[in-house]
């Protein structure tokens, strides 16, 4: 454990954790909420989402231009996300502006106005980034991927929502699941930078007290996965596509070796399909792999994107390679290259304020604990051939292989073992 980690539990459940960095002078602070699109009823998917976008619009002491104008008068930073599992708020500043930083979060958080003619418009704005993301057919092919893997769950359906359901939500709807949701335990603060424990405790502690609310008991298996290979008929130049097999969640003993694993498959430019796919061939201009993880389950997969007529070609040089690896396993050399890519990219990730708050954030998160970027770089050494070689049997089961192609593709242009399917 570093002197430079600290964790308090807040009387009302949440938790504060920071880490201390002297030689910057920003400070990233994220205040993580345990809710996310695959928490929401089908009535109410996209929710999450648009309470992201609302709790910018006003307060009772402050307008949306207000808010936008305090963050520019001190050259900060303040944005959100909404992921499947968590809903996030952070902002960047100098570390003398910590205390306005601090206020404006919690401002925004515990007393967001929800004003009916807000709502609405910023209906309107959530389906325009709807629309956005049905014309960038390189985004929209993961949620239609997600829908059909996991048909029957929310964590198939898209976290912007579908339009009919956004366009229904009420102000009371809204509310209410704001309220049900924002529950003190299901809230982590996370710090990095210029600052000190103690300091962002003073700052926030008062401004969080009375918080109420207890947080609603979730039930629920893991999603049931479907296996098939879908076509999805769109006027594109280009057929784009994503292969899918069985991941691992975000605590899996075996996650270090996945991610070398992924890099070794696609997660770089030295991997086995860019090499190939890209470099030797010139099928494609974009191809990778990367890893979905969440709380039960997981994705290993695949995205290509190439013309019609070069289509099957580049699939069966992907599946080329997944039967390869297979019967060969990873070389050392790779396996050495993965580590120093991964530890390279983590160490150089870390310079950021924003990177450790998000790496604060998601480890406690996730495990109730830190780990310390020496402990983390130990862990991707330690991971052994042979682990790897199990992960590959493992998960690389073509049995298993969901696919899902967008553009225009004749479904006879698959390779025959996947075109029964």
């Amino acid at each position: 454990m570093t002197e430079a980690y600290r964790k308090s539990i807040l009387p009302d459940g949440i938790r504060l954790i920071t880490e201390r960095m002297p030689h910057v002078r920003s400070v990233a602070i994220g205040v993580w909420v345990d809710t996310g699109s695959r928490h929401e009823p089908l009535e109410r998917g996209g929710i999450s989402h648009l309470i992201e976008h609302l709790v910018f619009k006003g307060t009772e002491s402050r307008s949306a231009a207000e808010i936008a104008r305090t963050m520019d008068s001190v050259g900060g930073h303040m944005d959100a996300f909404t992921s499947k599992e968590h809903t996030c708020f952070f902002v960047s500043v100098l570390d003398e502006h910590l205390p306005l930083a601090v206020d404006l979060l919690t401002d925004i958080l515990l007393h967001p106005l929800f004003a009916a003619e807000d709502i609405e418009k910023e209906k309107s704005v959530v389906l325009q980034e709807i629309k956005m993301v049905e014309d960038t057919p390189d985004d929209l092919i993961h949620d239609l991927f997600a829908e059909r893997l996991w048909p029957d769950d929310p964590l198939g359906r898209p976290i912007l929502g579908r339009r009919e359901v956004v366009q229904s939500l009420s102000r009371e709807t809204i509310c209410r699941h704001f309220r049900q949701e924002y529950a003190p335990a299901r809230i982590t603060v996370a710090v990095a930078g210029h600052s000190e424990h103690e300091q962002v405790l003073e700052l926030l502690a008062p401004r969080v007290e009375g918080l109420a609310g207890g947080a609603v008991e979730r039930e629920g298996a893991a999603p049931a996965r479907r296996v098939a290979v879908d076509i999805v008929e769109k006027t594109l130049e280009q057929v784009h596509m994503v292969a899918g097999f069985p991941g691992l969640t975000h605590t899996a003993p075996e996650r270090h070796a996945l991610y070398l694993l992924n890099d070794i498959i696609g997660g770089s430019m030295s991997s086995r399909l860019f090499q190939e796919v890209r470099e030797r061939q010139g099928l494609v201009y974009s191809i990778h792999s990367g890893t979905q993880a969440y709380h039960d389950t997981g994705l290993l997969y695949i995205y290509a994107a190439t013309e019609g007529e070069s289509f099957a070609k580049t699939l069966k040089l992907i599946l080329k390679e997944i039967r390869a690896l297979k019967k060969d396993g990873v070389t050392a050399a790779e396996l050495r290259r993965a580590k120093d890519h991964l530890k390279g990219s983590l160490m150089l990730s870390l310079e950021s304020t924003a990177s450790r708050m998000s790496r604060l954030a998601k480890q406690e998160i996730y495990f109730g604990s830190f780990f310390s970027l020496d402990q983390m770089l130990a862990d991707i050494d330690a991971v052994r051939e042979e682990a790897v070689q199990a992960l590959i049997h493992r998960l690389l089961d073509e049995e298993q292989l969901s696919i899902l192609t967008l553009g225009p593709l004749d479904r006879r242009r698959l390779p025959r073992e996947l075109a029964r399917r």
